[in-house]
């Protein structure tokens, strides 16, 4: 009989909790998230020449091949990065915070917020319990496997911290990404005091 109820115990350890699943699912978020903030790291320059013994004059000659491929890559996909590809960075924004909270038994909270120059939001990211239980007990199941989420996305205005607008939907946790938050700035832009015209500062 104790043989059996310690069996169990191990069994019982060996799986994650509905509540495990779900922080480690917010962890794994909040890191994407804040891997978007984080400013890019200046690529090394491998276009300088290397010294030689063999060949002194390759200090004044700089690798024209290699500049002119760069050069010419960058300049076919400049367009197309401008109309597709809008950051973060482009719009101005940076991070003020993200921190997961557990306000409920319920549910589990990853709260994002962050600013440009006119304006302050904050991303509430909800997860409920009940996307943590497996719905077939014979299967592998993992944090990876919780799909949906419940936002709520609130804009402020920065001079008085009073609530402009707010937008909520049912997603995808997999959706979440850059390209999705940057959208759906712009919406909350739009639909609520959106006056002034996107504006994107661009090197010339």
């Amino acid at each position: 009989m104790k043989v059996i109820k310690f069996f169990d115990f191990i069994k019982e350890e060996l799986n994650d909790t509905p509540e495990q699943y779900v922080s480690l699912a917010l962890m794994k978020l909040k890191k994407k998230i804040d891997k978007i903030f984080e400013p890019e790291e200046e690529e090394e320059n491998f276009d300088e020449p290397q010294r030689s013994i063999f060949t002194d004059d390759l200090e004044k000659k700089p690798n024209r091949k290699g500049k002119d491929l760069k050069r010419a890559k960058e300049e076919g996909n400049e367009k197309e990065n401008k109309e597709k590809n809008i950051s973060f960075k482009d719009l101005g924004v940076r991070l003020e915070s993200s921190e997961i909270s557990k306000y409920s038994k319920l549910y589990d909270f990853l709260t994002v917020k962050f600013s440009d120059d006119e304006s302050t939001y904050t991303l509430i990211i909800i997860v409920d319990m009940k996307q943590a239980i497996p719905k077939d007990a014979t299967k592998d199941f993992s944090p990876d496997d919780i799909e949906k989420c419940f936002i709520k996305f609130k804009k402020y205005d920065l001079d008085t911290f009073d609530i402009v607008g707010e937008i909520t939907k049912n997603i995808d946790i997999k959706k979440i990404s850059e390209d999705f938050l940057v959208e759906l700035k712009i919406e909350i832009d739009e639909e609520f005091g959106g006056e002034k015209e996107l504006e994107i500062e661009t090197e010339e």
